[in-house]
């Protein structure tokens, strides 16, 4: 994804944080007291999350245009505008014209033979009718581009021509439109002042089944550009109409044109040249969420290293995800531990961490969580491990003594007290 650098007196125009609501995911208004879905209290700091338009240079334009630009005064509109120039985007992949304002006649949204992406949309001839869809701004612009990919499956016939995209304002009808004429051999690319009459044309010799970058170009007033294929194939400066322009349509408008049908994809409005779209990066990928990194574009094998932002590294990955180390071997329990380059055998220590392995029997297991080891003792565990061993008990009491014991003679004395005899050998360890 290309960096978004603006400079400060631009940003200052945006939001510093959006708020999420912590119960239920939903975006709520910094102005509300609580969320409209789940009701829960609004929390000013609990709830600020960076800007969803943050994610893309793309994200941020569709906000500047929507949401900001109405706010704004001119002078603030025109710095904005300086870095933000796209008005509007469709590429029909919602499978129907939801994002337009409105159609005329019955355009449909089609996947065959796209352009880009799985969708487009269709247009037929109908005489002199009309089949578009069209977008209403909110705002009305003194210059504007609008850049479509148009591919003709058959070319219209009859008539004089179809127009394809057509610049107007909603109250004062039309301005300026852009297609093809073809009451002239060879056909030509063709400029229509909707307003005032005249037109201009281009010798051109289409083809079918080809989609041609097809960009016009308009400066109320003085100036109109027909671009195809990044080439200006029609630059005309005249007196056209001083409306501004806040409706775009594409599609046909024919021109008494009784056949034929096109297809339009990848749809962009700006309010400055556009051009075609940039040349798609082909990689290898071994995975298929890079839709969730924006299609880094990166010519490599990728692991998982893309979650990283790691490039140009060709990596085998062990335990590389979580740890970030790699040529890590023979791992039981280290994850435990976060111990690296090991080379071990474990049994016990992922409960006491030693790093000696133990063979040992077991009685009283159950108060270790039943570690699935052997150990070799009484209740040696709560004092800690011993060696195995033998010993002779002499009563029942014995199994409170962890260690080898040898106990001596006990008798009663005269006031009937338990005499230990001390003249025999004994290894004290309690009391």
């Amino acid at each position: 994804m290309v960096p978004v650098k603006l400079p400060k007196e631009v940003l200052r125009l945006f939001p510093m944080w959006e708020h999420r609501c912590s119960g239920c995911g939903t975006y709520v208004e910094s102005n509300m007291s609580f969320c409209p879905n789940c009701k829960t209290p609004f929390d000013e700091k609990r709830w600020r999350v960076p800007p969803r338009f943050l994610k893309s240079h793309d994200a941020m334009s569709e906000y500047a245009h929507k949401v900001l630009a109405p706010k704004l005064t001119p002078e603030q509109r025109e710095l904005l505008f300086q870095y933000f120039t796209e008005l509007f985007s469709d590429g029909f992949e919602s499978g129907d014209f939801s994002e337009w304002s409105g159609t005329q006649g019955s355009p449909a949204v089609i996947s065959a033979d796209p352009h880009h992406g799985t969708s487009h949309g269709e247009f037929e001839a109908h005489g002199y009718g009309t089949e578009t869809c069209y977008k209403d701004f909110g705002s009305s612009y003194s210059t504007i581009s609008v850049r479509i990919y148009l591919q003709y499956e058959t070319l219209p016939s009859g008539g004089v021509g179809a127009l394809s995209i057509v610049l107007g304002n909603q109250t004062s009808g039309d301005s300026i439109a852009a297609g093809l004429i073809i009451n002239e051999s060879p056909n030509k690319w063709w400029i229509k002042d909707l307003a005032n009459g005249p037109s201009a044309k281009a010798s051109v010799t289409p083809q079918t089944g080809v989609y041609y970058c097809f960009e016009l170009e308009f400066t109320v007033g003085s100036n109109v550009k027909l671009h195809v294929d990044d080439s200006t194939v029609i630059d005309w400066s005249s007196s056209f109409s001083s409306n501004q322009i806040d409706r775009v349509r594409v599609g046909y408008r024919d021109w008494g044109t009784t056949s034929g049908n096109v297809h339009i994809d990848c749809v962009v409005v700006a309010d400055t040249y556009i051009g075609p779209e940039t040349a798609e990066q082909t990689y290898t990928k071994t995975w298929t969420t890079d839709a969730l990194f924006k299609k880094l574009g990166i010519p490599k094998t990728l692991g998982i290293d893309a979650a990283f932002q790691k490039q140009d590294t060709q990596k085998t990955f062990g335990l590389d995800v979580a740890f970030q180390k790699s040529f890590i071997i023979q791992k039981q329990i280290d994850a435990f531990f976060k111990r690296f380059d090991i080379v071990k055998s474990f049994a016990v220590d992922a409960r006491f961490s030693a790093l000696i392995t133990q063979t040992v029997s077991r009685q009283i297991d159950v108060l270790l969580k039943k570690l699935d080891v052997t150990k070799s003792f009484g209740v040696d565990v709560y004092f800690g491990a011993v060696v195995a061993e033998t010993y002779t008990k002499n009563f029942a009491l014995d199994v409170v003594f962890a260690y080898k014991v040898r106990l001596p003679e006990l008798w009663l004395d005269e006031n009937g007290k338990i005499v230990l005899n001390i003249s025999k050998p004994y290894t004290w360890v309690g009391t």
